[in-house]
């Protein structure tokens, strides 16, 4: 019900409806219109103020009833406000709990009755909703009832967002009125971190009492201005702990960031597969539909949004076809989100696409070992690197931040990680490299040169050289072949062949030999701007190089060194 009403006016509509009755127009319906009256455009990734005017006129005799308002993708509501009590509690006398004021007009038999509102977050009223909002009089009482904010779902044509859904009232003291003009200012409202050269509308529907089955919509754009100035700085990690009765690992990535960075757009992950590579045992619990309900997890996942009290909770599962694999992963509402992952197994990369404009400080995903666990290990590089590479909501920021890991539960025998004088761990049942060292960073013109030495009683066939991040090969093609394309000194052995594959040095030797020591100049070496930066600034303290040994009886060894001889 709506309260507080002047007496006067009430006493008004009251003669009024006695004297002039009330009866529905034989057609029934409602116009709407809406407009931003705020600032715009808006500071992206900030949170601000959200003013909006919305205004129905409804046919003689009707009334708006329900409202779907769509804000756009990015744009949500701080349901973490007074550290999430405002969720758990109605208090429409707590300060901490209001987000926003307005006036709300009403038309009462050709009078229009407009009165002053506040706007309250409550708990929600159905499960599944984010939250609850309450229209309240200065005067405190409420008018209709509690609404409803929800969270659009993954795949729902207006993206991922927040959606109000009001209901409006007909009556007051059981006299008919018609809501028609509702102009309001929502703060701390957090906006989108996307600034398309169109920009994105809200949007609105409403029906109307009289008019069943029929709506009318509503749109207005909201400019968002700023995006280059947002922050973008993610952090990575991965943890990998073996499984004591078998080979299957279970892998723990985690990406941090600040609540005041762009969040992530896209997210590609590459585990190393010298170190852990795709389990067949995983393809138990290959999932044909997850809306079915029996498949299996393969995994969970954690994330923390500052605009939400408690951590978000879901699951993984591995989706598509033996052909084309997928990792989904499956958040409940009131966030009720899927984000798919492409799989990739040749090079061991989930590439997940197209990211909600959620900020999140935390995203935690663990995947299973044990029976049916995605990946196995045979402890040969136990220590190695997890590349990344990632880029900004805006699409215009991009970071490749990088996790160093050692497998858990893996024989300490099984090292092969590379020690900090930047040779190998020596073993006389291993391979390793000696003499690493690289140079001429500062100048860009870098050389890197190593010595590979078989194990005992062994000789080396093929190495392959995985270069340290910022160093890339100059390449051209001869004969479908990429060959490097000079700069390359191989001592100690002849060669039979230098190709480059997957970005990757491959040298085949002519005849077996027990050691071999490799020179690439300038010539045959690109280095990146970040790499020097890095280098001429002093900050660069090692580098990670991986070398792969190969032996005449076709068994490989990856060897991982930390190069800190870097001339500087």
């Amino acid at each position: 019900m709506w309260q507080g009403m002047r007496g006067r006016a009430l006493t008004g509509i009251v003669v009024l409806a006695g004297l002039m009755g009330f009866a529905p127009a034989a057609s029934a319906s409602v116009t709407a219109s809406m407009s931003v009256t705020s600032a715009t455009p808006v500071a992206a990734g900030t949170n601000g103020t959200l003013g909006l005017d919305l205004k129905f006129s409804p046919s003689a005799g009707d009334a708006p009833d329900q409202v779907a308002l769509n804000l756009p993708s990015g744009v949500l509501a701080n349901a973490s406000i007074d550290n999430g009590q405002c969720l758990k509690t109605t208090d429409v006398t707590d300060s901490a709990c209001q987000i926003g004021s307005g006036t709300v007009t009403a038309d009462a038999l050709g009078t229009p009755l407009p009165t002053p509102v506040d706007f309250y977050l409550v708990p929600p009223p159905a499960a599944g909703d984010l939250a609850g909002l309450e229209v309240t009089t200065t005067q405190g009482d409420q008018v209709g009832v509690t609404n409803a904010i929800v969270i659009r779902p993954s795949g729902d044509p207006d993206g991922v967002g927040v959606t109000l859904q009001l209901t409006l009232p007909n009556s007051l003291y059981g006299v008919p009125v018609a809501v028609t003009d509702i102009n309001s200012s929502f703060t701390g409202v957090r906006f989108p971190a996307t600034c398309p050269a169109t920009p994105a509308n809200v949007t609105m529907s409403v029906n109307s009492y009289n008019a069943t089955g029929t709506s009318a919509t509503a749109s207005t754009p909201l400019p968002v201005s700023g995006c280059s100035a947002l922050a973008y700085n993610p952090q990575y990690s991965l943890s990998a702990v073996k499984d004591a009765n078998d080979k299957t690992v279970k892998i723990t990535t985690t990406i941090t960031q600040t609540a005041t960075e762009s969040p992530d757009g896209t997210v590609s992950l590459t585990f190393p597969r010298a170190s852990m590579a795709g389990a067949l045992t995983g393809l138990a619990n290959l999932c044909q539909s997850i809306s079915s309900g029996t498949c299996k997890p393969v995994g969970s996942v954690t994330a923390a949004s500052p605009d939400y009290p408690a951590p978000l909770t879901g699951n993984a599962y591995l989706t598509g076809t033996l052909h084309g694999l997928s990792l989904t992963i499956v958040f409940p509402a009131p966030f009720p989100l899927t984000l798919v992952g492409a799989v990739d197994l040749t090079t061991n990369t989930t590439v997940f696409s197209n990211l909600p404009d959620i900020p999140l400080t935390n995203l935690t995903v663990a995947l299973n070992g044990g029976s049916g666990g995605l990946f196995d290990t045979n402890c040969a590089a136990p220590t190695n690197t997890s590349t990344s590479k990632l880029t900004d909501q805006n699409g215009d920021k991009t970071a490749a931040p990088t996790a160093h890991f050692t497998i858990q539960g893996c024989p300490s025998s099984s090292g092969g990680s590379g020690s900090s004088s930047g040779s190998s761990s020596a073993s006389s049942s291993a391979p390793r490299v000696s003499s690493t060292r690289v140079s001429g960073l500062t100048t860009r013109r870098p050389s890197l040169r190593f010595t590979v030495h078989a194990a005992k009683h062994t000789k080396l066939s093929r190495v392959t050289v995985e270069l340290p991040k910022g160093l890339s090969l100059r390449s051209h093609t001869v004969h479908k072949v990429r060959r490097i394309r000079g700069g390359l000194t191989v001592k100690g052995a002849k060669l039979k062949s230098a190709a480059i594959v997957k970005g990757h040095l491959v040298l085949t030797l002519r005849r077996p030999a027990a050691s071999v020591t490799v020179t690439i100049s300038s010539k045959g070496l690109r280095e990146s701007a970040a790499l020097h930066r890095e280098a001429t600034k002093k900050k660069l303290k090692s580098l990670h190089l991986t070398v792969v040994a190969r032996t005449s009886a076709g068994k490989s060894r990856p060897i991982h060194v930390t190069v800190k001889h870097l001339g500087l």
